[in-house]
């Protein structure tokens, strides 16, 4: 009887913890250093259990909207998720790491064509 009282405890904690497709929205700024652009960038992001996110990222350039989906991995790291994917938009091959801490996702980017830059999101409820 004790053995299936820790077992539901356990299932309890650990399932409070890693919520599964959780969805969460993030809305800031991106920088593009190689040409000194800005613009206004939003995430909304789904993840599992494993880690996993599907994200997409809606936002400006140069007063044209853009829409792009990615995905990424997500790691603990002391009291912050460590992160790192990739996406193809218009035809280019992005790579990208970052964070998530507290309500702040940030990120730094690089694509095959040159494009760099970084992204600070915070939540939105």
């Amino acid at each position: 009887m004790k053995h299936i009282i820790l077992v539901a405890i356990v299932a309890t904690i650990w399932g409070t913890s890693l919520q599964a497709d959780e969805i969460r929205t993030w809305e800031g700024k991106w920088n593009n250093r190689k040409y000194n652009t800005t613009g206004p960038l939003k995430c909304i992001a789904t993840s599992d259990e494993s880690g996993k996110w599907k994200a997409t990222f809606t936002g400006l350039f140069k007063g044209d909207p853009f829409k792009y989906e990615a995905t990424f991995q997500s790691k603990p790291d002391g009291k912050q998720l460590k992160l790192s994917g990739d996406a193809v938009i218009r035809g280019h091959q992005y790579q990208w790491t970052g964070s998530m801490t507290g309500n702040t996702l940030s990120g730094k980017y690089k694509s095959n064509i040159g494009y760099y830059g970084e992204f600070i999101l915070k939540e939105k409820k």
